[in-house]
């Protein structure tokens, strides 16, 4: 089977932990000035590892590099508690980023990169900065969003938003006119006998 889809590795996100984020978003569109175009629920995630239009051929391979990485690394949390701005004054990106928990991810994307290069895969380009994407400045406004976003950022007042990361997923992102639909082709879990159980989404 020929043709290529377009991929990323991302952490697992448990159900709670998503609409505790989703919470957090509503709130901050509802204040928010800027011109945004708003994660859906659904797609909010966490990446470690963009891969891009990748050789269907070569799935396999990563799929299986991505299951020996994370079975070298126990589970761990993560806490969110910080926003801020890709883009400087001309802003494309408002995102939430992890204030404890940065540096077990990077270990954890460190140890995909490095099983990735082992299947031939490039290495990554860029350091890795662990964020989830709330939100887009839609092109015509970057020029202008930049105190709007600053005003809403400062006047946040952000929860503690903790999950455990016990788990990795290989993802399909699929590009049409209503947005990216995601769909998960494998998912791993991280090192037995050290996995956290999730908050209940109810709880």
């Amino acid at each position: 089977m020929g043709g290529t889809q377009r991929l990323f590795i991302a952490a697992a996100m448990p159900p709670g932990a998503r609409a505790d984020i989703s919470r957090l978003a509503a709130e901050l569109r509802a204040r928010a000035r800027a011109d945004l175009r708003w994660t859906p629920d659904e797609n909010l995630h966490l990446t470690l590892r963009f891969l891009g239009e990748t050789a269907v051929g070569e799935i396999a391979g990563i799929a299986a590099a991505m299951e020996t990485a994370a079975s070298g690394i126990p589970a761990f949390s993560v806490s969110f508690g910080k926003l801020g701005t890709f883009g400087g004054r001309r802003p494309r990106v408002l995102w939430l980023a992890p204030s404890e928990g940065a540096a077990e991810l990077a270990a954890l994307a460190g140890r995909i990169d490095e099983a990735l290069c082992e299947v031939g895969v490039a290495p990554r380009e860029g350091a890795f900065r662990p964020h989830l994407t709330l939100a887009r400045v839609r092109r015509g406004d970057q020029r202008t969003a930049a105190p709007a976003l600053d005003e809403l950022i400062s006047g946040a007042e952000i929860p503690r938003i903790e999950h455990a990361v016990s788990g990795v997923e290989l993802v399909r992102s699929e590009l049409g006119s209503g947005g990216a639909r995601y769909s998960v082709l494998r998912s791993a879990g991280l090192a037995a006998g050290s996995r956290l159980s999730w908050p209940d989404a109810t709880g």
